[in-house]
Parts: structure tokens; C-alpha cells; sequence
């Protein structure tokens, strides 16, 4: 999988996952706000949806294509993750939408992959968490999102808190995008990283 890195002055790295249409810049200005000192690798999605990038096979009438995304999920796992520097004192993980649902692929199979997880505007597609995590999770959702509805991302938030008791959700006043406000949340509920 393509990738951008660019490295930070602490022991902090954050791997980022970029949205439907985006690439490995797409979250560069959010990680510098978050986390202005770590260390940034950023995935660009390998799967092309005409122009747009995405990190596995679009739904089918709503329905994830589980082989596909669980083949995408195990590449990752197999050839990426394992290839890279990992010498570092805290691992963040963020994904956008399609990165973030491809994040929590990642979760099923290796709850322990990241020390934090922020998911902005996940979904809820079929997910099975088998093995608990102390990993945190900070979930967002914006009360006007029309792709990651507001109720799907609570149902998701209560079934994760079953498996990753350090599970938070965060709600703003935004659609389907990123906004400042959500930036300001994630910071306070991180502690000002």
C-alpha cells in the first residue's frame, strides 16, 4: 500500500486512513492539530472506485463484501504492518470514514495494534470483536451525518464498549465532514496532546 511519512520529534506515532476519495494527505492538517510533535504515517487506499481511493470494495446495497474486506484487512496485517519501524513509545491509529470502518477491521483481527484509536465518522457494518483490548477508542459523529448515521454510531460505540472498555463517542453539530468543533472535542477528550 502507498504510503506518505513524515517524521515528528517525539516517540509518538500516528497511522492515518483516509476517507472515499481522499489520499495519504487528506488527514495531514487534523494529525498536525491532534498531535503537532509525532511522527505521521499515511496510507492511501489501494483500492480504486473510478477516481476515488478506498481502503476496501465499496457496499453492496449496504452490505460490506466480507471476503474482500477481511483480504484487504489481512494484506495490511501481513506485508504493510509488519515491515515498519515501530520503535515508538505511543501508537495512534485515525481513520476517516472508509479508513475509519478499515480500522476497525483491523480491531477483529488485532485489538492491541494501536495504544489509541480515533474513528471520525465511522459506520456500522458487521463487525466481530472476539478478544478485549485496554486500547482506547474515541469515536465521532456529527448529529447532521447522513452517510455515518448518528443512532449506528451509538449502537457501535455500546458494542465496542464491550470489548474495549475504554470506548468514547463524540457527538457535533456537523454532517459528514470534519470540523472544528470536532477537532476542539477530540483535544479535550485526549487531554490536550
Amino acid at each position: 500500500m502507498d504510503s506518505f511519512f513524515q517524521a515528528g520529534t517525539n516517540n509518538q506515532l500516528v497511522v492515518a486512513f483516509h476517507g472515499t476519495g481522499g489520499n495519504e494527505y487528506q488527514l495531514l492538517t487534523t494529525v498536525a492539530e491532534l498531535f503537532p510533535a509525532a511522527s505521521l504515517l499515511s496510507f492511501r487506499g489501494p483500492v480504486s472506485e473510478g477516481a476515488q481511493r478506498r481502503f476496501f470494495a465499496p457496499l453492496d446495497n449496504g452490505q460490506l463484501d466480507r471476503r474482500d474486506f477481511e483480504q484487504h484487512v489481512s494484506a495490511f496485517l501481513t506485508k504493510d504492518w509488519p515491515s515498519l519501524e515501530k520503535d515508538y513509545q505511543e501508537v495512534i491509529f485515525i481513520g476517516y470514514s472508509n479508513g475509519a470502518n478499515f480500522i476497525l477491521g483491523l480491531l477483529e483481527q488485532e485489538p492491541t495494534i494501536a495504544d489509541t484509536v480515533i474513528l471520525l465518522h465511522p459506520s456500522r457494518l458487521v463487525y466481530s470483536f472476539n478478544r478485549s483490548s485496554d486500547t482506547t477508542i474515541l469515536l465521532t459523529v456529527g448529529a447532521q451525518d447522513t452517510m455515518s448515521l448518528p443512532g449506528e454510531v451509538l449502537k457501535l460505540s455500546e458494542e465496542l464498549k464491550v470489548v474495549f472498555p475504554n470506548t468514547t463517542l463524540l457527538f457535533t453539530d456537523s454532517g459528514h465532514e470534519l470540523s472544528e468543533q470536532e477537532i476542539v472535542a477530540i483535544q479535550k477528550q485526549l487531554g490536550g496532546n
